[in-house]
């Protein structure tokens, strides 16, 4: 026979009354109690009323109950301290009430690894969870990544594509269809972070999206009036910091407005002399790309915007392939104005000397990669109120332990920052006060890959030390090494370990400074004046031009550089080790003033816009150089590698591509004549006309040769993809 076992009946919950608190407390009233533990007693429930009497509350420890859920508007606004370990609960939103918490003890409560992060993000004080410290470089990439930057996604897809529906929509029902569709499409198309923090990500979105419904139903009570996404952006020419001689990188704007009145087209197309191009349009997010392949038979479409690309015929080696439209402010696609200033290939992280064919664009307030192949951008991350003026790639070991090297997208810009991105976890992870005003140029140690040497507008020079990212909270070390002072704003800069020298472009000349800041006669001013052929001109508005000033220069060998000096109206070739051997005998006291006798000139732009760049195609003897009137100069500079002596004449580029014509929504930007570097802009509405083409600030050309991008001040990128059938 089997005895039947009795259950032994559950113990009462014991009630938290007042005199229970003040029992264990040893206060008169409430509001006297500091520090409260109710720890083991069984609790399913908090009363709110009595909590929210104890105004003074700094320490509660309800640790080892059955809480399945946290009362909110509890009002202890001074709670620094909390632990509610073992219990049932399953979300902590509701701790986001106490602003003040810096300790709190969440373990043994069945919750994931976001909902850590979601503590960290909403309570800004918070120091230490379970016990683990906060790190400072965690919580700004968790507000990097979760905050400004995912609110400007997904309010950028509300504009886009959500809020002219919801507000025309009559029916409660449709707006609650409307608003769950605009909640998912976010979590399909918008990215934040990594796979890990996917529920964050969600969350984030849910509450963004939910604030954006609730004001625009806020808006349609009060019967405000629409206002159009798109808009307008002033031209902003304004430095941080104090008055100066001289302002951050800022150009006359050439560009032309494109008006697209045809905002819902889906597809348009784009003509060549050779042919029909049928085009697709990005998302708004990611911006317009004007090429995309051939197509034998011409198809007109009516009732839509146009794009037309006509190539010229005399540059068969390279046919232009995509122009985008990807820097725009707030996803504006009127937004012409915005100048993209830099562009650089990813290296190939297993061989640096090699490059992918992702290509990184920085201009506004935004850094872009796009995919040369596609033409598509991959990834873009915002900065708000920022404005990006230069970017380069470091490659690292990740976490400093591995042998596997990544590649970490620096940049900086208007506000003296640098600006640390990490885009194969799609990661933005730190930032870094580097200067007191804009950061113009950046360059990576060749021997040493940590180490980055950042220009400014504030006239310094200045070595850091960029650790690698500790994971897995991408924890990171920049500390700084050295300074340098040159008498102007650094340009460019050039690196010679083995010379131990520094070679700066500078808006008042080129200058030489001690590299090795170890040594005990390290000098923080430089050592080396580099004169250059004096040119006596005066620019289109009669104002004598600034000969002196050079805004780039490239190494084309070991011995060779390239530079190139505003107005001169060509790029120098050098040769280093002469010009310093014909110092090393001078003996005076301070600075030496080496002058340049340049083994060959290279015909370039008579223009006298500053900030256009050159660059070297990695392991041929190409320079390639756009200009102010759209073009790409391409020069083989085979024989002046280690050129000696001056050539005679200049020397004529071996290709020239020139500007692709284009035609945007009626308007036809296209040149008067094959002969002619002046772009005509006839409006079908108006008989005004423009008469300047883009700038192209910036090129860059992958490893193979396969692609040529440009960057323009009119808010374009522009890639040229070689000929196969030219080979």
């Amino acid at each position: 026979m089997f005895r039947k076992i009795r259950k032994m009946p559950p113990s009462p919950v014991p009630e938290v009354t007042k005199e229970l608190i003040l029992q264990k407390t040893g206060c008169k009233q409430l509001s006297d109690v500091e520090k409260l533990d109710l720890s083991d007693l069984g609790l399913e429930k908090i009363d709110g009323d009595l909590f929210s009497r104890m105004s003074n509350l700094q320490d509660l420890n309800l640790s080892r109950n059955k809480l399945a859920a946290f009362p909110e508007d509890l009002g202890l606004h001074k709670l620094h301290t909390l632990d509610v370990s073992d219990n049932h609960l399953r979300s902590f939103l509701s701790l986001s009430q106490f602003q003040e918490l810096t300790q709190v003890n969440i373990q043994d409560n069945p919750y994931t690894a976001a909902d850590r992060e979601q503590l960290t993000f909403l309570l800004p004080r918070l120091e230490s969870v379970d016990g683990e410290t906060i790190q400072d470089t965690h919580r700004q990439y968790l507000k990097r990544v979760f905050g400004t930057s995912l609110e400007e996604k997904v309010e950028a897809l509300w504009e886009n594509q959500y809020r002219k529906q919801f507000r025309t929509s009559q029916s409660a029902g449709v707006q609650r269809l409307l608003q769950d569709q605009f909640i998912q499409t976010a979590k399909q198309k918008i990215q934040a972070g990594p796979a890990s923090m996917v529920q964050l990500r969600d969350w984030r979105i849910e509450t963004i999206a939910g604030k954006l419904v609730a004001e625009q139903d806020l808006n349609i009570v009060k019967g405000e009036a629409s206002m159009s996404s798109k808009r307008s952006h002033d031209d902003d020419s304004t430095t941080n910091g104090g008055s100066s001689d001289v302002v951050a990188p800022s150009k006359k704007l050439r560009s032309v407005t494109f008006k697209d009145d045809a905002a819902e087209d889906i597809s348009q197309t784009v003509s060549s002399r050779n042919g029909r191009v049928r085009i697709e349009i990005l998302p708004k997010t990611l911006g317009t790309t004007l090429a995309n392949r051939p197509v034998r038979k011409p198809v007109t479409k009516r009732g839509s915007s146009a794009i037309t690309v006509c190539s010229k015929e005399s540059t068969a080696d390279y046919e232009p392939s995509h122009i985008l439209q990807c820097h725009s402010l707030k996803n504006n696609r009127d937004d012409m104005k915005t100048m993209v200033w830099k562009c650089v290939f990813e290296p190939d992280p297993d061989n640096t000397d090699k490059s992918t064919s992702i290509v990184a664009t920085c201009g506004g307030e935004s850094v872009c990669l796009l995919d040369c192949r596609t033409g598509k951008i991959v990834q873009k991350f915002t900065q708000p109120k920022e404005e990006f003026f230069c970017v380069t790639w470091m490659t690292i070991p990740l976490d400093g332990k591995s042998e596997k090297m990544t590649n970490i997208l620096v940049v900086g810009g208007k506000r003296g920052k640098i600006y640390l991105i990490h885009p194969q976890q799609n990661i933005w992870y730190a930032e870094h006060e580097a200067h007191r005003r804009d950061m113009c140029s950046m360059v990576v140690h060749p021997d040493q890959p940590a180490w980055m040497y950042t220009g400014s507008y504030d006239k310094t020079i200045r070595l850091w030390d960029i650790s690698p990212p500790k994971l897995p909270n991408y924890e990171c070390r920049i500390r700084k090494l050295a300074e340098w002072s040159p008498p102007s704003i650094p340009l460019h800069m050039l690196l010679f370990p083995d010379r131990n020298l520094l070679l700066a472009a500078c808006r008042s000349g080129c200058f030489g400074f001690m590299l090795n800041h170890k040594e005990d006669d390290w000098k923080k001013t430089y050592t080396t004046e580099f004169t250059f052929p004096k040119v006596k001109k005066c620019s289109e508005d009669g104002q004598e031009v600034e000969t002196e000033f050079m805004d780039n220069m490239t190494l084309i060998s070991s011995e060779v550089i390239a530079s190139k000096l505003v107005g001169h109206g060509c790029i120098y070739l050098w040769n280093l080790p002469e010009t310093l051997k014909r110092g090393a005998k001078m003996k005076v006291k301070g600075p030496k003033s080496l002058k340049v006798q340049p083994v060959a000139q290279l015909e370039w732009s008579k223009t006298f816009i500053d900030y256009i760049y050159f660059k070297m195609w990695p392991g041929y003897d190409v320079l390639v150089c756009g200009d102010d009137v759209g073009n790409t100069w391409m020069y083989d500079v085979s024989k002046f590698l280690t050129r000696k002596y001056p050539e005679d004449t200049p020397v004529p580029p071996a290709q020239k591509l020139f500007w692709p014509d284009c035609t945007w929504n009626g308007t036809r930007l296209s040149r008067e004549s094959d002969e002619d570097e002046v772009l005509t802009v006839d409006s079908p509405s108006s008989s005004l006309s423009e008469t300047k083409l883009p700038s192209v600030n910036d090129v860059a050309i992958s490893s193979s040769g396969d692609y040529i991008v440009g960057v323009t001040d009119c808010n374009l990128v522009f890639v040229w993809r070689k000929n196969k059938a030219a080979v």
